[in-house]
């Protein structure tokens, strides 16, 4: 376990050096601003650019029909370009929020202002709010080209086998939720710069997948690869929403540029980035049979994803619950169907722990339904079908092989961290002398795939002019401090001291490979691939010095001081300047994904008189393999589990039942301040994997997999004596208060 003091990145952005996609700008730059749908579904009958196009300052206002953009099609047999979101409405709107036209000004102020002069001629249609609308046998088609709003249907596993197991089991017990729609909430929405160059256009967008979007965007706007640049920035919070969904606004913006041959700005604001980038949204249903021992024996789930408008990676998410069902536990019979389907509402894509974190929040549930139905500690049940060291490597139902993680030690150590014993005996004090205030526990045992998505992560490394060493691996700048893992990683692979060493942002004009950072892959496959690139670049250095100081390359040796010498002979050496140019390129392939686990135990109070939920402690104890660094990872951990914090307690999307979003600024929807959570707990137990030179696995997405459910449990656990049985997520006041009024 590494602590490398301060990281890298910090002085840039603590002082206000580094610059944002909003900060970003150039000599006569123009701004982009979008006109967006008040309506939730509708025909466009006519779009009235005359008013807007009046005002001093307006260069242009532009519909689809101008810029001839090419739709692409989302994932590889999940969402054909008919279902695909375009990056301007085109004769039609499926979703309050979308871009219907684009304005460009000289301002911010007077985009704004021009964007509210488009004379946009809905023609309105019955919206589509929610699945069960979108199922209904007379439902209205939101894409009649694609004959169903029904996305995917996949079943996994046995199901007649699984079936019979339950007809057989001793107990079985149901639990069926809704896991709610949520907002990815960056610091900074969608923002960046497009420079034309002759025929050419630099991008800079801050963007999660630098490359895949470079492909995209090529596409989108038909043009030869090698005619766009993308260059990431600072990218002011990511967590999955800077993936796809509104990137495509840069295409828009690119075939403006080059059209008008000015720079563009664009930006979005709160409102916009609220009704554009949202997640989750799964209807859940599970059963879990099992002995009279609650040992499970089975396990039958369907989950069905409300996906938006169009579909994009969010009618993946699905598909990524049922491949991690079931989680940390020996469960052998399982049958799992995964669905997603179009609604009225935004388009939801990937959020920190995408379908993960949905799938162990329904199995956590239902093993605390299985406890109580067996009137077993919650804590027993799971030590009774957790994965034991013997257990790995262990093939999944989906397919996928884990490999070993110690989820009994961990569940172990955060039962003894957060004093699991005393805590219930003071949370049957508090029962029995009638406190108004409740004490409820709760656990979240979690399993996870990391770095399962583009497995094989390329590097390259070059010496500078100056003498330095830079290396590329593809890293987006999410805030994850991955600029000094890889830069300290790649140090002490090649030996120097890390002055020497930088590792730069993503440029695909200058390394189309930047994959960036998504899936939790940066400690496994990043890192991976740096140190492999500067091994390789040592070879390569060792190789050109011995022929330039005439001697064998065994005795070539790359010193702290940046030069390159004879092993026992000071004074033969050159720097490193003297070599500049040299390159070396890298491509590791993890093949599996590794899968961390853990446990988060949350301790809660909870006022039955006004529903208020007070979180009081909440403990995290985290397998991810090596430890990289433990401030970093500490952080990853911390700052997922307040994200997972939020969903239980406070955030939710929400619309009417004419799908229009009720929930559309911070001031309708919550998320935490630090007043509302304490510190997170954080502990480390290490067990390397085999998978990759370092023995890390993925941490960051962590928090938000496993401690929405851990805080749930907790709520329902302090007001199980009061007969509730069940509260769907976010368990905020007003649904905790009618389910003690109920007691349902």
């Amino acid at each position: 376990m590494s602590t490398w003091e301060g990281r890298i990145e910090d002085f840039d952005l603590l002082t206000g050096r580094a610059r944002f996609g909003g900060d970003l700008s150039a000599e006569g730059a123009l701004w982009l601003g979008f006109v967006r749908s008040p309506m939730a579904r509708a025909t466009i009958a006519a779009i009235d650019t005359s008013e807007a196009e009046a005002i001093d300052g307006v260069v242009g206002v532009f519909t689809a029909d101008d810029l001839d953009l090419i739709i692409q099609a989302g994932l590889e047999g999940v969402s054909p370009a008919n279902i695909s979101r375009p990056p301007l409405a085109e004769g039609s709107v499926a979703y309050v929020g979308e871009a219907v036209a684009a304005v460009v000004a000289v301002s911010e102020p007077v985009v704004v202002d021009a964007c509210e002069l488009v004379a946009v001629d809905y023609q309105p249609l019955s919206p589509v709010p929610d699945q069960t609308n979108a199922t209904a046998e007379d439902a209205p088609l939101l894409h009649p080209d694609h004959g169903s709003n029904t996305v995917l249907t996949v079943p996994s596993g046995d199901v007649s086998a699984t079936a019979e197991a339950l007809k057989r089991a001793d107990v079985t017990v149901t639990v069926s939720q809704h896991y709610p729609r949520v907002a990815c909430s960056p610091i900074e929405g969608v923002a960046g710069l497009v420079v034309p160059d002759g025929g050419r256009v630099t991008i800079h967008i801050n963007a999660q997948m630098p490359s895949l979007t470079h492909e995209e965007l090529a596409g989108t706007l038909a043009t030869d690869d090698d005619q766009i640049s993308l260059v990431v920035p600072p990218i002011g919070g990511g967590f999955g929403g800077k993936c796809e969904g509104e990137n495509g606004l840069f295409a828009v913006a690119a075939r403006l540029s080059l059209r008008l041959n000015r720079p563009l700005r664009l930006a979005q604001s709160r409102p916009e980035n609220l009704l554009s980038m949202q997640a989750r949204d799964q209807n859940q249903r599970i059963t879990l049979a099992a002995d009279r021992d609650g040992n499970v024996t089975a396990l039958e789930a369907e989950v069905s994803a409300d996906v938006g408008g169009y579909a994009g990676m969010g009618a993946f998410e699905p598909l990524q619950t049922q491949r991690i069902v079931p989680g940390p536990y020996r469960i052998d019979q399982v049958a799992v169907t995964a669905s997603a389907v179009m609604t009225n509402t935004v388009p939801t894509g990937p959020y920190r722990g995408p379908g993960r974190a949905e799938a162990i929040g329904l199995l956590e549930r239902a093993m605390d339904a299985l406890a109580r139905d067996l009137d077993l500690d919650p804590a027993e049940v799971r030590r009774r079908n957790l994965l034991q060291p013997s257990d790995f490597p262990r093939e999944m139902p989906s397919g996928l092989v884990m490999d070993l993680a110690d989820h009994l030690g961990a569940m172990e150590q955060a039962l003894s961290e957060i004093g699991y014993r005393q805590l219930r005996g003071e949370q049957a004090a508090r029962l029995a002398a009638g406190d108004q205030r409740l004490l409820g526990i709760g656990l979240s045992c979690w399993a996870d795939f990391t770095g399962r998505h583009e497995p094989c992560q390329p590097a390259a490394a070059r010496v500078t002019d100056d003498g330095r060493i830079e290396i590329d691996a593809g890293i987006a700048p999410i805030g994850q401090g991955m600029q000094t893992v890889v830069t300290h990683l790649a140090a002490e692979a090649l030996g120097l001291d890390p002055a020497h060493v930088s590792a730069v942002t993503p440029d695909t004009g200058r390394f189309r490979s930047a994959l960036g950072s998504f899936g939790s892959r940066s400690a496994s496959l990043t890192s991976s691939s740096a140190v492999q690139v500067s091994e390789r670049l040592l070879e390569e250095l060792k190789e050109r010095a011995a022929d330039l100081l005439e001697a064998a390359v065994g005795d070539i040796e790359l010193r702290p001081d940046a030069t390159l010498g004879v092993c026992g002979t000071p004074s033969a050496a050159i720097p490193l300047a003297d070599l500049a140019g040299t390159e070396a390129a890298a491509a590791f392939d993890q093949g599996q994904p590794t899968f961390p686990g853990g446990t988060h135990v949350a301790a809660v109070e909870v006022d039955i008189e006004t529903g208020n939920v007070d979180l009081i402690r909440h403990v995290a104890v985290t397998d991810c393999g090596r430890v990289l660094n433990e401030v970093q990872a500490s952080g990853q951990v911390q700052g997922g589990a307040v994200q997972g914090i939020g969903v239980a307690l406070f955030e939710e999307m929400r619309y009417d039942a004419d799908a229009n979003p009720l929930t559309t600024s911070l001031a309708d929807y919550l998320i935490p301040a630090a007043s509302d959570v304490p510190e997170v707990e954080t502990h480390f137990i290490e067990t390397p994997t085999d998978r990759n030179p370092l023995g890390a696995k993925g941490v960051g997405e962590s928090g938000t997999v496993a401690a929405p459910a851990a805080v749930q449990n907790a709520v329902i656990d302090a007001l199980a004596p009061l007969g509730v049985t069940h509260i769907d997520m976010p368990c905020t006041p007003e649904r905790v208060w009618h389910a003690i009024k109920t007691g349902e």
